[in-house]
């Protein structure tokens, strides 16, 4: 059972993730790595259960475009803090194959990579780090409001000054971090 923060609630989910060793006709709910989905997507996508892909940092999720509007959700690994491959697979999804469904933040990604992550077209996380659970439970969100690039079109902002591409949180508050 895994806790997912979507739309400011807490739900909780059991996906399995699929092997080599699972087959595409399991009853149960199947997260399914880009590379395993591939080799029988139509077999995925047919499924008596619900199917959601996982996109790892270097997978080319432009592959599986063609079946994106048949998935649950599409999961976006974040193996370390560090790696920020997640944030750009995120932004892919949504610009340029114009991905509408869910897009959900898994691995070891830390607090303030939450709103960083939305702004790239996240739109839920799977928590499995008990600090995050329990920051996100307690009402923090520590967003920067000031930022010199647009969010896709998910997130609410307004535009900052004279500059075309600077943008303001309608979250600008003056406790907020700089």
């Amino acid at each position: 059972m895994a806790t997912i923060y979507q739309n400011g609630e807490f739900v909780e989910e059991t996906w399995v993730r699929a092997d080599a060793e699972t087959e595409a006709s399991a009853d149960t709910d199947l997260l399914v790595p880009l590379a395993l989905f591939l080799e029988d997507a139509d077999a995925y996508v047919s499924r008596t259960g619900k199917t959601a892909l996982l996109v790892e940092p270097g997978d080319e999720v432009e592959k599986a475009a063609t079946y994106l509007d048949q998935l649950a959700h599409v999961a976006v690994s974040f193996p370390s803090f560090v790696d920020g491959r997640g944030f750009s697979t995120a932004r892919d999804l949504r610009e340029h194959l114009n991905y509408q469904g869910d897009i959900r933040a898994v691995g070891n990604y830390i607090l303030d990579q939450v709103p960083l992550a939305r702004r790239c077209g996240v739109s839920s996380f799977e928590i499995s780090k008990p600090e995050v659970l329990k920051a996100l439970k307690a009402g923090e969100w520590p967003e920067v409001t000031k930022y010199l690039q647009p969010a896709f079109g998910a997130i609410e902002e307004i535009p900052e000054g004279t500059r075309p591409w600077a943008r303001r949180s309608f979250r600008d508050l003056a406790v907020a971090a700089e």
